[in-house]
């Protein structure tokens, strides 16, 4: 289903970074896939996470600068979460890793991913988004794991 175009900008609603509109309701289409994210669909999305990052699919190896950074570095909380080793971080913070991750991860979301570079736009945008929302909880996991928060832009 094609999405309505933003006021502000008008490409499709939620998918211009620069626009404060697309950031807003990209901003919220996250919230709501992250409400149903359960503690099976964190196991789950952490080893999606790391059988991505050991075999990306084609087109993800043209994937921006960066990205494979801050998919590993949400792999890992996820996965140190789901094994119980790291429960510092709040529920609705894992639960929005997870459905970041998802959505990342899928090779056919609002932009398909195969359509190289512009494919990555919406994937940089939730990464994105979802960076800004949990960047406290990272830090807070870096120091606890002692990896540098300068390596994954932090």
């Amino acid at each position: 289903m094609p999405r309505q175009p933003c006021a502000a900008c008008g490409r499709a609603l939620g998918s211009n970074a620069d626009c404060l509109s697309c950031r807003d309701a990209a901003a919220k289409e996250l919230a709501r896939e992250a409400e149903d994210v359960t503690p099976r669909d964190v196991q789950e999305q952490a080893g999606a996470v790391e059988r991505f990052l050991e075999r990306p699919p084609w087109y993800a190896k043209s994937g921006p600068a960066g990205l494979f950074d801050k998919l590993r570095l949400l792999g890992m909380i996820l996965r140190d979460y789901w094994n119980g080793q790291y429960r510092k971080v709040p529920w609705k913070a894992v639960a929005a890793v997870a459905a970041a991750a998802a959505y990342v991860l899928s090779p056919v979301d609002f932009i398909p991913d195969f359509l190289v570079p512009a494919g990555w736009t919406d994937d940089v945008l939730v990464v994105a988004l979802t960076w800004g929302l949990v960047k406290r909880e990272l830090r807070e996991y870096c120091e606890w794991k002692k990896l540098s928060p300068g390596h994954f832009g932090l």
